[in-house]
């Protein structure tokens, strides 16, 4: 007769059940046992103590820390002020550079003079109008829309026994207009006043140029800028506006206008 067959391994349901009872319990009572350390409440005195010279260290570190960010930020923004002061005195400097050189076009009031094809003009009376300009207060110059600068010549050539006027090198259409940025009463008086350019042009030569005062005038700036080979500036030196005199073709001196004081540039 066959015998029935016994369950094995009964025990381990309740073995099971007892393990992870126990487990959880151990589980709850850490957890507790922890939130009772942390509890200041259970804390001792000296521990108490501690934590506050702790706590009262480490806000110190950080108020001191703030400080010490704060004078940097100080030291940032005076930096960055001065800096930017810097930045604008050399863009100023650059644009009075740029106007003297005639780099930049110009505008601002001034006068005109013009000179019709009838008149017996020589490359010498156009310079003499261009240093009375210069030394009346001109600020900019310009002669035909030909920049006037350090660099300018002037100078005339000879074509089918006809003298032309050049500037530049290139030959200067009638009527001949001077434009001249500046105070327009100082400028047209330096230049009509009596015994004065205007005055022996008119009566020696008869060359009447008609002179008109404008509230508004725009000067180009030079059609091909100046190229320097050997000339370099000395390291050390401050930027002052050159006052060279522009030369005939031939080079001789004493011919030419020279630059005025810088005006604002665009």
């Amino acid at each position: 007769m066959a015998r029935k067959s016994q369950p094995r391994h009964r025990w381990q349901i309740p073995v099971t059940i007892v393990l992870l009872a126990t487990g959880l319990l151990l589980s709850v009572q850490f957890r507790t046992q922890q939130v009772l350390l942390n509890d200041l409440s259970m804390l001792k005195t000296e521990e108490l103590v501690t934590i506050w010279k702790n706590l009262n260290e480490k806000r110190a570190k950080l108020e001191g820390e703030i400080v010490e960010l704060r004078r940097q930020q100080r030291v940032l923004e005076d930096k960055s002020s001065a800096g930017m002061v810097a930045i604008s005195e050399i863009q100023s400097n650059l644009n009075r550079l740029k106007t003297s050189t005639g780099l930049v076009p110009v505008k601002g009031p001034g006068i005109t003079i013009t000179i019709t094809g009838d008149s017996p003009l020589l490359y010498l009376d156009l310079v003499d109008i261009v240093n009375e300009l210069w030394a009346s207060g001109a600020e900019a110059v310009a002669v035909n829309d030909h920049r006037v600068t350090a660099h300018t010549y002037f100078g005339d050539i000879e074509e089918n026994e006809t003298l032309y006027v050049t500037v530049d090198g290139e030959r200067l259409l009638y009527p001949v207009v001077i434009k001249a940025i500046g105070d327009p009463n100082t400028l047209e008086k330096g230049l009509t006043f009596p015994g004065g350019i205007i005055d022996n042009m008119n009566t020696l030569y008869a060359i009447f140029p008609d002179i008109r005062q404008k509230q508004e005038l725009l000067l180009p700036a030079v059609k091909t800028p100046p190229v320097w080979f050997y000339a370099a500036p000395k390291s050390g030196t401050a930027p002052a506006t050159a006052q060279a005199p522009v030369t005939s073709p031939a080079g001789g001196p004493g011919f030419g206008a020279t630059p005025g004081p810088a005006g604002p540039g665009q």
